[in-house]
């Protein structure tokens, strides 16, 4: 298959398996938050840390290292698999022992069993990474398709079934594990690729040099990313905590859904084209713009129609997570130009700036939470959005740097891609302030009235006006269908 077939195949299947898995896990969350009260979801909150960072140090950046490489061969894949498993074990045994002080930290004793109990995912992860990682370099996405949603739907059940018969939040422990395993035995099945246990010390000497840095700033991003629900589990109650995951939550459905599936095919596929850089260039524009425009048109109307989608969706008793939410989602508008941004600098083979651009943004916000933790979350929700206009300010100076992508062009193609989704807010804002009676309405009613308003307004300009990005959107679909996107990118 050539390279054009396999970048539309790969974005193709890679959007089902995003959709479809953040749907159904969507759909599994809504449900659990009807069966188990906030509180248990804010004591999962707090230990995420150390799932999150045990996952990047045991992959230690080398996955990554191997789909960037020309031709990794059996050696290479068995290297890195022998490395992950290792570093798993050893980050399992110390979770283990510090368990108990992490249980005291937060004056909460439950947290001892979960610690130890849940970090067995981390372990479990790196016995399929490397199958996954293979399935990657090769933009076969329709398998990790095939294996992602089975895994998800019997998570799912096996959740739903547990925190039915009152088990809280180790209901959302075992989901987790479950799916862990099933994707496992799923990988094992579709590849059958059984690695050696052995380390080529040239080999690893090549990919850990690349991804050691990857490996330091995604613990240091993750540790970051994490650190909210520890610090508000550390200075507020539980239930704060499963506030604000439940909004955390809830912003990244969209997101990630959609940034992941242009990140899964986009990093080999730029990888192949990275000596090329007027074609690199032009790729990566029609990208930031596209991810741009449905992600800032998804999040100003989540925005808009917080209170009655959290209403409708979740209960009363989650209403005090909305403000959390609405500010999230903020940052959700900016979180494109900080991802595509980042792969240049990886297909690049400069994980140094990486590194370096990792810690300057890392310190900047544990300066801003020192200051604000204090304060109450809103202030610290605020912290997270002033780094994050950081983070795009360094992110657009290394792609100017490295693909002539001035600031001036990306400012201009920011500015018109966000600004018919702004007026569009702004008017139906205004709209609802001015006109009190829409509360009288359910919740459904003021979601499908709002969100409808702002979508017609929003298409209504975009027509008028002929915007680029409404176009380009309207030029990939059709390039989609007729197999032909590659070539555009050229």
């Amino acid at each position: 298959m050539s390279l054009q077939k396999k970048a539309i195949s790969g974005i193709s299947w890679t959007f089902i398996e995003q959709f479809g898995s953040k749907l159904m896990s969507f759909t599994v969350q809504i449900v659990l938050a009807r069966l188990i009260a906030p509180e248990e979801f804010g004591l999962l909150g707090m230990i995420l840390i150390f799932n999150a960072v045990g996952t990047s140090l045991s992959d230690s950046g080398m996955s990554q290292s191997l789909v960037r490489s020309d031709k990794p061969d059996e050696e290479d894949f068995s290297t890195v698999f022998s490395i992950n498993l290792g570093v798993s074990l050893f980050l399992y045994v110390i979770f283990w022992i510090v368990a108990p002080y992490i249980s005291s930290f937060y004056d909460q004793p439950r947290l001892t069993n979960l610690i130890r109990v849940y970090s067995v995912v981390i372990i479990i992860n790196s016995l399929f990474a490397i199958q996954k990682t293979r399935l990657t370099y090769n933009l076969n996405f329709k398998y990790q398709m095939k294996a992602q949603l089975p895994a998800l739907f019997l998570a799912g059940i096996t959740g739903i079934l547990l925190a039915y018969l009152n088990f809280g939040v180790w209901a959302l422990v075992y989901m987790e594990i479950v799916t862990a395993l099933s994707l496992t035995v799923i990988y094992f099945f579709q590849t059958r690729w059984i690695p050696k246990m052995r380390i080529n010390r040239v080999k690893l000497k090549d990919h850990f040099n690349f991804g050691y840095k990857l490996a330091l700033s995604g613990v240091m991003s993750r540790i970051i990313a994490n650190i909210f629900p520890m610090v508000i589990g550390k200075y507020f109650s539980a239930a704060m905590v499963g506030y604000y995951t439940r909004a955390f939550t809830m912003k990244k459905f969209p997101v990630i859904t959609i940034s992941n599936t242009l990140d899964k095919v986009l990093y080999p596929l730029f990888a192949k084209i990275k000596h090329n850089k007027v074609q690199l260039k032009k790729a990566y524009q029609k990208v930031q713009i596209l991810a741009l425009l449905v992600l800032s048109t998804i999040m100003l109307m989540l925005i808009l129609t917080a209170h009655p989608l959290f209403g409708f969706l979740l209960g009363e008793n989650w209403l005090p997570a909305v403000p959390y939410f609405q500010l999230l989602c903020i940052s959700g508008i900016f979180y494109p130009i900080n991802k595509y941004n980042s792969i240049l600098l990886k297909i690049k083979g400069r994980t140094d700036l990486y590194l370096k651009m990792a810690v300057i943004v890392n310190v900047t916000l544990v300066l801003g939470i020192i200051f604000t933790a204090k304060h109450g979350i809103i202030p610290l929700i605020l912290a997270q959005l002033g780094n994050m206009l950081i983070a795009v300010f360094l992110n657009i100076y290394y792609a100017n740097k490295f693909i002539n992508y001035t600031f001036k062009e990306q400012f201009t193609d920011l500015f018109k891609t966000a600004l018919p989704g702004l007026v569009s807010f702004t008017i139906v804002f205004g709209l609802m302030e001015m006109y009190s009676v829409f509360e009288n309405f359910s919740y459904i009613i003021q979601l499908v009235f709002s969100g409808s308003l702002f979508l017609v307004i929003l298409i209504l300009i975009h027509y008028l006006f002929k915007t680029r990005s409404f176009q380009e959107l309207a030029s990939l679909l059709k390039l989609i269908t007729k197999g032909k996107m590659l070539s555009n990118l050229k």
